[in-house]
């Protein structure tokens, strides 16, 4: 499980909260299950307009998540564990790359585009992955 920092964080930009305010507790909450978990990645997959044709969330141990040109999305169990800013940061990184199958310019700016400070999140798994 991940530490919250003291003082609150900003919520991504599809929370529905307003640019710049704390986001609530329940938002950095773990997720309840592996259904809310997916009705998440379902909303994104609209927002982003991806066909996500089936999504599995099962052990993985070397990474936080895949997709398949066929529209199939995995997903590391170990996600539901963490709070939901984390979540949709790997949501939102593998929808991407049906678009864009890299992490050049355009991957990064469609990134910010969505979750403003991405990179902070980035950090924050690559902290925890260090630690396994």
């Amino acid at each position: 499980m991940t530490k919250r920092k003291e003082g609150g964080q900003s919520c991504p930009p599809i929370a529905g909260v307003a640019v710049g305010q704390e986001c609530p507790p329940s938002l950095l909450d773990g997720w309840k299950s592996r259904k809310e978990f997916k009705a998440r990645v379902m909303d994104w997959a609209r927002k982003l307009d991806v066909d996500a044709s089936a999504i599995y969330i099962r052990p993985m141990t070397r990474k936080w998540a895949s997709c398949s040109t066929a529209g199939t999305l995995s997903f590391n169990d170990e996600l539901l564990e963490m709070d939901r800013e984390l979540g949709d940061y790997v949501i939102v990184h593998e929808l991407l790359h049906f678009s864009v199958p890299n992490h050049g310019k355009l991957w990064k700016s469609l990134m910010r585009a969505h979750l403003g400070n991405y990179e902070e999140s980035e950090r924050r798994l690559k902290s925890i992955a260090t630690e396994k």
